[in-house]
């Protein structure tokens, strides 16, 4: 079953939320920051709170939450907002509903990949975000740096959460060095002479590949063959990514 109504109910006030946020001048402040960002905060809680009985659950939807508007601040064009408005609910929609199948069933393959669709969504959202707040205001580096490792570090914590239930121990130190790895990523990216969406499509090719990876080895299906051949094969995909986008001129 792919539609609950409770899930649809909390999908429709989240697009509501994003819906005021694009019909209203944006100017990014903590003022925007606590009545924007702040209540799809707490209703992403009390959804995960209703649906799963538990407010742990709230990390994916939680995340949906912290990002969309962010990114949604940086999209100029009414219809862009709309698609990304959508897109979003979607997303948002896959999130609560993988959690709320995943509580009754842990295994449910289906389950996972609408939280792992969510996860990449939310993961692309979070990285362009951040890297376009960074790029458009006064924002220190070591900040970018920082929010790269903790947004991760966690997220792909809640990722392993799903598959690996006993070894904890394991999942910390994986989860802490995907973190490591994507914070210096941010900075690397922030020599490279490219704009929000470029950067953020690479990061998170980037996540990707390290992050699968890494839910092989959980899987205990991790092969040197299959590793090289996903990186060959992200590679390309970076080259086709970079050759096809404008640089701008740093100065």
């Amino acid at each position: 079953m792919i539609f609950h109504f409770t899930v649809f109910f909390w999908s429709v006030i989240f697009a509501f939320g994003l819906e005021a946020i694009a019909g209203n001048p944006i100017s990014l402040s903590w003022g925007w920051y606590f009545f924007s960002i702040l209540p799809l905060v707490i209703i992403s809680l009390v959804a995960s709170r209703r649906i799963t009985k538990r407010y742990a659950d709230a990390f994916l939807p939680g995340l949906l939450s912290f990002v969309a508007p962010m990114l949604l601040s940086l999209i100029d064009n009414s219809t862009e907002r709309q698609v990304f408005i959508a897109l979003s609910t979607l997303m948002y929609y896959f999130s609560l509903l993988g959690i709320y199948r995943l509580r009754h069933a842990p295994a449910d393959k289906t389950a996972k990949a609408f939280l792992y669709s969510a996860t990449m969504a939310a993961m692309f959202f979070f990285y362009t975000g951040v890297y376009g707040f960074y790029l458009n205001f006064s924002f220190p580096l070591w900040g970018l740096m920082l929010i790269y490792f903790l947004g991760t570090a966690l997220t792909s914590y809640e990722t392993f959460l799903g598959v690996e239930q006993q070894e904890h121990r394991r999942m910390r130190l994986y989860s802490v060095l995907l973190g490591l790895v994507m914070g210096e990523m941010a900075w690397v990216m922030s020599f490279w002479p490219f704009g929000y969406l470029t950067t953020g499509a690479m990061d998170l090719i980037f996540f990707f590949v390290i992050w699968d990876i890494a839910l092989d080895g959980f899987r205990q299906r991790l092969s040197l063959k299959k590793a090289v051949v996903r990186i060959l094969f992200f590679s390309v995909l970076i080259a086709l990514l970079l050759s096809s986008t404008p640089w701008r001129i740093l100065v």
